[in-house]
C-alpha cells in the first residue's frame, strides 16, 4: 500500500507541475497574440494607438509597429515597389504644430536609401492619423524641427540633410533647407550648405591645360534661428568660403596635401518676403526686362566663384516663383535687407 500511495502523489506532483507550466505558456501565447493582433487589426490605419505602440518599451511591440507604419506610409504615398526594401527604410516620428491651429500634427521623415528622403505630414482625425502633406524629392533626412514666428502666426519647417557623392561626383554637403506652407502645399523658401567640402580637377575644366591641379574648395555656415527684427522675420548666416590646392595630385583626398591659398567670409541677412513667397537678400528690378524680383544669392559669395566656375550673377526669384539668374549690371537694388 505505501508504494501505490507514493506512485499516486508522483503523478499528483507531476500533473500539478504540468498544470503550471501549461497554464505559463498560456499566459504568455495570450500575451503575445495580444499585442500581434493590436498590430495587425491596425490593418492600413495609421491609428493613435499604432503611433503609441511606436514608441512602446516593449520591442516586439515597437518593432511591429514600425514595420506597419512603413508599410501604411508607402502604400499611402503609391511607393509599393519599395516594400521588398523595407527592411532598410529608416523612419523617424514628429510632433509639432505645423498647421498652426494648436495642435500637434504628425511628421514622419522616411529614408528610403542613403541619398533618397521624404516628409510625410499627418493630422490627428479622431483616433487615426490621416495624411495631409507631403514634402519629395530631398536627400537623406537627419533632423526635422519647425519654427513658429509670433504674432505673424508663420511656421516654417526645418530639415537637416546630407549629400553624399564622394564616390562619382567628390562632394558632401550637410545643409538645410526650409519649408512653408502656401495653399496646402509646403514649398522650399530656403537653403543652406553647412558644411560643403568638394574636390575638383582643374583638367575637367580645361582638358588641354599642363600639370593638371586638384582643389579643394570648402564651405562652412552657421545659420542663426529665424527671429523677428523690427517687424521682419530674419535669417542671419555668418559664413567661410576657403580653397585650397594639391601639392601631391596622386592622392587627391589626402587633405594634408592640400594648402589653402584663399579663404573669405561673409555675414549675410535674409528677410522673409510675403510677395515672393521666400527668404530674400533685398528687392530688386531687371533693367532689361523692367520686372521686379527678389534677390535669393549673390553668386560671387559662393564656392563654385572661387574655382571660377560662375560669373557675377544674382540669383533671383520673380512673383510666380520662377528662378533666374541675372547679370548682376542688369539689376538695380530697390530695397536692401542687410541694415536690418
Amino acid at each position: 500500500m505505501p508504494k501505490i500511495k507514493n506512485s499516486s502523489l508522483t503523478l499528483i506532483l507531476v500533473f500539478f507541475l504540468s498544470f503550471l507550466l501549461f497554464f505559463k505558456f498560456y499566459l504568455t501565447s495570450i500575451t503575445e497574440n495580444f499585442a500581434f493582433n493590436q498590430i495587425i487589426s491596425f490593418n492600413n490605419i495609421l491609428s493613435k494607438k499604432l503611433i503609441d505602440n511606436f514608441f512602446s518599451d516593449n520591442n516586439n511591440i515597437k518593432e511591429s509597429a514600425t514595420t506597419t507604419i512603413k508599410k501604411i506610409i508607402l502604400n499611402d504615398l503609391g511607393y509599393e515597389n519599395w516594400l521588398k526594401y523595407i527592411d532598410f527604410i529608416d523612419i523617424y516620428l514628429y510632433f509639432q504644430d505645423i498647421i498652426y491651429d494648436s495642435k500637434e500634427d504628425l511628421i514622419i521623415s522616411v529614408n528610403l536609401s542613403k541619398d533618397q528622403g521624404l516628409i510625410c505630414i499627418y493630422r490627428l482625425l479622431e483616433d487615426k492619423y490621416v495624411l495631409s502633406n507631403t514634402i519629395k524629392d530631398l536627400c537623406y533626412i537627419k533632423n526635422v524641427s519647425s519654427i513658429r514666428i509670433e504674432p505673424s502666426k508663420k511656421t516654417f519647417l526645418v530639415i537637416e540633410e546630407i549629400l553624399d557623392e564622394m564616390i562619382g561626383s567628390y562632394f558632401v554637403d550637410n545643409f538645410v533647407r526650409i519649408f512653408s506652407e502656401t495653399n496646402g502645399e509646403f514649398i522650399e523658401v530656403f537653403r543652406q550648405s553647412l558644411d560643403y567640402t568638394a574636390f575638383y580637377f582643374e583638367k575637367w575644366e580645361n582638358p588641354n591645360v599642363s600639370n593638371p591641379k586638384w582643389y579643394k574648395i570648402t564651405e562652412n555656415s552657421v545659420v542663426d534661428n529665424i527671429t523677428l527684427e523690427k517687424e521682419n522675420i530674419i535669417i542671419n548666416i555668418s559664413k567661410s568660403l576657403s580653397k585650397y590646392v594639391n601639392s601631391n595630385p596622386s592622392t587627391f583626398t589626402d587633405s594634408s596635401n592640400y594648402k589653402l591659398i584663399s579663404q573669405h567670409s561673409y555675414d549675410i541677412k535674409l528677410a522673409w518676403s510675403e510677395l515672393y513667397n521666400s527668404f530674400i537678400l533685398a528687392e530688386g528690378k531687371i533693367l532689361s526686362r523692367n520686372i521686379d524680383v527678389g534677390i535669393i544669392e549673390d553668386t560671387t559669395q559662393t564656392v563654385d566663384y572661387l574655382l571660377n566656375l560662375t560669373g557675377k550673377y544674382y540669383k533671383v526669384i520673380d512673383k510666380n516663383n520662377v528662378i533666374l539668374y541675372i547679370d548682376k549690371n542688369d539689376i538695380i537694388i530697390t530695397k536692401d535687407f542687410s541694415a536690418l
